[in-house]
């Protein structure tokens, strides 16, 4: 006889894992973050603080289902049917954790677009869509006392897909817009620059594609496999990359502004008008020194070593 927990959680089960590891890194950033970016507005700070402790939260709870299904009920082959109290929470703090990244991005649009009001109101309100499906699948998941009812009941599919969908199509056209314009500012910057601006469009499309990628793949496995908590799995993998994308784009900044000469790139920093800021490279000094050569009446030279310091200047 084939083990139903199998092919009922065995896929689940190394997505969490996945999922955990994804946590560690989600720690190793945070800390990351407040060491290098001790003067980042405390907004920011608190935003990044407020996202670790969710995952912090999520991750727990996503291990007390896996307890749960296999440890509590162990051999208890009819609880996999149940709903554990646990999903309904996971799902909602996926969605938090997601809500608050992508309104981060939202925010990034309205800047990098120079205001664009109906763009930005139409990817705002896609994100409160989003919000809205994830609500609606959290109350159906305790609604139903079972996952075949939970299935079988339309409302689920459109909650489920719809919030699933709206995630994707917010990261599909965060990242479309900020590629948009960043290539029609680059004739505003220097030519070199352009290796920075690259950079910066492969973060934000790389970070969309990885978790619309997850969104739509969740959708299929959920419509596919039916007998399986795959699906939800991947949905609680998906929050861990909200959050790793959301701090790899605040510690990448160093990195960028690394990018080969750092002399000769401006650069972008966090302030208080807006998410970030240009800011002009340090000039390089010069400093000119004089040396006093004396002859004597014999033809001889007699060098005067002590070097004295004229003027120091700056190139602009």
């Amino acid at each position: 006889m084939e083990n139903p927990a199998q092919s009922f959680f065995g896929g689940m089960l190394i997505e969490i894992f996945i999922a955990c590891i994804l946590y560690g890194i989600t720690t190793l950033q945070t800390f990351i973050y407040f060491q290098k970016y001790q003067n980042d507005v405390p907004s920011l700070k608190f935003m990044v603080a407020a996202i670790w402790i969710l995952e912090t939260a999520h991750t727990a709870f996503c291990m007390q289902v896996v307890y749960a299904y296999l440890v509590s009920n162990f051999g208890e082959f009819e609880y996999f049917l149940s709903i554990n109290w646990g999903v309904g929470v996971t799902v909602i703090t996926e969605v938090v954790i997601s809500t608050l990244v992508q309104a981060f991005y939202v925010r990034r649009v309205w800047i990098m677009s120079n205001k664009a009001k109906l763009l930005t109101a139409f990817i705002a309100f896609v994100t409160v869509c989003r919000i809205g499906f994830g609500i609606g699948s959290t109350i159906l998941s305790y609604h139903f006392a079972n996952w075949l009812s939970f299935r079988a009941h339309k409302s689920s599919l459109v909650t489920v897909s719809g919030g699933l969908g709206a995630a994707a199509l917010v990261d599909v056209l965060v990242a479309l817009t900020l590629s948009f314009y960043l290539t029609r500012g680059r004739t505003s910057w220097q030519k070199t620059s352009n290796s920075r601006i690259n950079l910066i469009m492969l973060y934000a499309v790389n970070s969309g594609a990885i978790t619309a990628s997850a969104s739509v793949l969740s959708v299929i496995l959920y419509a596919t496999q039916t007998d399986s908590l795959v699906f939800l799995g991947l949905v609680e993998i998906q929050g861990k990359l909200y959050a790793n994308s959301f701090l790899g784009s605040l510690n990448a900044r160093s990195h960028i502004r690394n990018k080969n000469n750092a002399a000769q790139y401006p650069s972008f920093e966090f302030s208080n008008n807006s998410a970030f800021r240009a800011v002009a490279p340090p000039a390089p000094k010069v400093e000119v020194f004089q040396q006093t050569i004396v002859t004597n009446d014999m033809g001889e030279q007699e060098n005067d070593f002590s070097m004295k310091n004229l003027k120091g200047g700056e190139l602009v």
